[in-house]
């Protein structure tokens, strides 16, 4: 399998040819463990990123009124336990069309066909802060999705290639506290003694490639070069942490876990999140909601699949029924804002203080394929919350919600003054002082 692999890099130059040789596990590869949080002083910041792939009904999600007395629509009631610890925005979006395409950029902005020129390509904000991370946690990032069989992903590396994500809550449990015995020991260590082999032969026969090639072909292979560097220096890391022990939680999962419907597996995913956070296993995840699964999800009163409900045509019963999925998956982010809240860190502070969680999606209304206006709340990360913020258009163009992002990145820590589409940070969004 590897051979074949070599043997298409060799049949083309092209940056996503060479990296889809190298194989989607090393996109996907689970990096460096934690501190303990206990010793640090001041708890680092986190960001968690929410992605619904279907949008939410614009009319029941966002506010009629700014400011904040704002009344709140029917989605947005599931979080009125922590209306002072959110802010709900609109009119914001990544200027892009697409549809169901253009959602796969949520967490980025940038489709892959249009990243030319761009520093990091369509990097999505979760590598982005992961980067910064870097070897500091077990994980630099978890990348998760709760749909078994969609090929979609938020999350964009540094050079325009989407990372698989984990979908299965027993291989995230095992990989968060699972302890290794010798045999895992050792399989884990061959593991990354192939992923290093593997990294200098295909060094190797791109050195090969690049004797008289042009200069477009010769940038592409530089590309390539970059990814390769990327690749050995998280099995470096993961090295590091190979020999230091996951953390005792007490938390344990169903059996069987990954056969019970998405009403029974999501509160699990938020649960092991929380649990990863608050072990400093990582710092930042994101999370991808594509589907319902089998059984329509476990939801009751749901008859129709989720993509045929979102296309409602404005049909009531139809947009009612849809309306328990959207409510379904803002009452589990509420779920889990409040399990943030409840968990205290070291200085006094909550969990939720230092979290960034954000919920939305790169698509407003599925019914007519719109991916401007954007639903997004974001809560916790000490920012001034309990507001409608609403952004105006500038001519032809929605504030860019990448601007947004910029002001989470430099929020994290992260010295930056652009984030990929941002024209700055969001105006008005402040840290609480």
């Amino acid at each position: 399998m590897i051979n074949k692999s070599f043997y298409r890099m060799r049949n083309s130059i092209h940056r996503r040819s060479f990296l889809q040789g190298m194989g989607g596990s090393l996109l996907a590869l689970p990096l460096l463990e934690a501190n303990s949080i206990s010793k640090i002083a001041t708890p680092p910041k986190r960001i968690v990123a929410t992605g619904v792939f279907y949008g939410f009904v614009p009319e029941n999600f966002h506010p009629k009124d700014t400011g904040q007395n704002y009344d709140s629509p029917l989605l947005l009631k599931p979080l009125e336990p922590y209306r002072k610890n959110y802010t709900v925005f609109s009119g914001l979006d990544h200027n892009l069309s697409g549809g169901h395409n253009a959602t796969k950029f949520f967490l980025s902005g940038i489709p892959t066909n249009q990243s030319k020129g761009y520093t990091e390509a369509n990097i999505s904000i979760d590598q982005k802060a992961a980067n910064f991370v870097g070897g500091k946690t077990r994980y630099p990032s978890l990348t998760l999705d709760a749909d078994r069989g969609n090929e979609h992903s938020l999350s964009w590396t540094g050079n325009g290639n989407t990372i698989q994500p984990v979908r299965s809550l027993e291989k995230l449990y095992q990989m968060l506290f699972r302890k290794d015995n010798g045999t895992v020991r050792k399989q884990s260590e061959r593991d990354l003694t192939d992923k290093r082999s593997i990294l200098d032969l295909a060094k190797r026969q791109a050195e090969d490639f690049k004797k008289g090639l042009g200069y477009a072909d010769s940038e592409k292979l530089d590309q390539y070069f970059t990814s390769v560097r990327e690749f050995e220096k998280r099995i470096e890391q993961s090295t590091l942490w190979l020999d230091k022990e996951k953390p005792n939680t007490g938390y344990s999962i169903p059996n069987r876990v990954d056969s019970l419907t998405l009403k029974d597996r999501a509160p699990l995913f938020y649960d092991l999140m929380a649990l990863a956070l608050q072990t400093d296993s990582t710092r930042v995840i994101s999370l991808a909601f594509t589907n319902l699964g089998k059984e329509n999800g476990g939801l009751p009163g749901v008859t129709r699949g989720y993509h045929t409900l979102s296309h409602h045509g404005q049909v009531r019963d139809a947009i009612d029924e849809l309306s328990i999925i959207e409510t379904f998956h803002v009452s589990q982010f509420s779920r889990f804002l409040g399990k943030l809240k409840e968990i205290k860190e070291p200085n006094g502070a909550t969990l939720l203080d230092s979290t960034m969680a954000l919920l939305g999606s790169g698509m407003s209304n599925a019914n007519s394929h719109s991916n401007r206006d954007l639903p997004v709340v974001l809560a916790g990360g000490g920012f001034k919350h309990g507001e409608h913020r609403h952004y105006a258009r500038k001519g032809k163009h929605s504030t860019p919600l990448c601007n947004l992002y910029l002001s989470m990145l430099q929020n994290f820590g992260l010295e930056v003054d652009r984030f990929n589409t941002s024209s700055g940070t969001l105006t008005g969004f402040e840290k609480r002082s």
